[in-house]
């Protein structure tokens, strides 16, 4: 049995997630002790218990000590089984950080699997929707992985109420490949229960800082429990990176797509092939991968740091970051 000290590093629910998704696709049992530790609210959460239990029950796995509040536990993983599951976080808890926990189990199913989720599509610390199906998705696509996601539904902080379904085909990841020229940046700004000029004030700030750039931004309006609203960018041609932001009260929208376009044009003239939040979500993608290769990644973030070292604990050490005199590359 593998013990994971859930302490380390970033500390968060991430390591619960990628822990019990790395423990199904490697066979191998964990025990989690110290989760969490280090927050104000130690111990697992609602959302934590989520991933859990619907990575238990798709893999008809033993779960032991799996409580709100429990700061260490046991899960032994079982066979993955396609089919259709579904799952209600219910709350506004993260649908995308929820699957992210689900989909390297799925690739290791008898068959396809579908998955249907009801909680937070947009919510604050977690991938944006948008983010989700166009850049994190699409990378696992281009690593030719047959996903397609559909949302059904936005859901937002407090009330929650959104939905998305998935559908997973069995499959290996080939090797990431993202290098090449921007051709074009493509977003979503999108408005739920509130007015519509909030979403054409974020596109406009974009578009003022893209002039010269081929760029299209779609506008949306959505209905929901509670109101919320975001953005997302994202780059087209052989280089995929992307950006996401909520909004918040009291920030202007200008502020807002300001923000995300500042953001990418960085990234981008950086030369950089992954964005700092791809970068850390493929990584148990990348290990399942048996080849060799590298990528040069944005930043060194807490979140990949952690990633590693935790994924790098299933597969020895086959994943590591090298600083070199144009800027951090990741080699597998």
């Amino acid at each position: 049995m593998l013990e994971i000290d859930g302490s380390y590093g970033e500390g968060g629910g991430q390591i619960v997630r990628t822990a019990v998704a790395m423990s199904i696709v490697n066979d191998i049992s964990i025990r989690i002790d110290n989760i969490r530790a280090n927050r104000p609210n130690p111990g697992l959460s609602h959302q934590h218990l989520m991933a859990l239990r619907a990575a238990s029950e798709m893999c008809g796995g033993k779960l032991k000590g799996a409580g709100k509040g429990a700061t260490e536990v046991t899960f032994v993983p079982g066979k993955v089984y396609g089919g259709s599951y579904r799952f209600d976080i219910g709350t506004a808890g993260s649908i995308t950080l929820l699957l992210q926990a689900l989909i390297p189990a799925a690739l290791h199913a008898d068959n396809s699997v579908k998955i249907q989720v009801r909680g937070g599509t947009d919510v604050k610390w977690s991938p944006p929707y948008d983010y989700f199906e166009n850049v994190f998705l699409e990378h696992l696509r281009r690593m030719g992985l047959n996903i397609s996601s559909k949302l059904i539904k936005r859901g937002h902080y407090p009330k929650g109420g959104g939905k998305v379904s998935l559908t997973i085909e069995p499959g290996t990841p080939a090797p990431i490949e993202n290098s090449g020229d921007v051709e074009c940046i493509s977003g979503r700004a999108f408005v739920t229960s509130l007015p519509d000029h909030i979403s054409r004030r974020m596109r406009k700030a974009v578009l003022k800082e893209f002039v010269d750039t081929d760029i299209k931004i779609e506008l949306a309006s959505y209905r929901s429990a509670s109101p919320g609203t975001g953005i997302t960018l994202w780059t087209g041609g052989n280089r995929l990176i992307g950006v996401g932001k909520l909004g918040e009260k009291g920030i202007p929208a200008e502020a807002v797509g300001k923000e995300v376009a500042d953001y990418m044009r960085r990234v981008i003239d950086s030369g950089s092939q992954l964005d700092r939040w791809s970068a850390d979500q493929l990584i148990p993608y990348i290990a399942m991968y048996e080849g060799n290769g590298e990528i040069k990644v944005e930043k060194l973030t807490g979140h990949l740091e952690t990633n590693l070292w935790l994924v790098n604990r299933f597969c020895s050490d086959k994943i590591k970051i090298e600083k070199r005199e144009n800027g951090l590359y990741m080699i597998y």
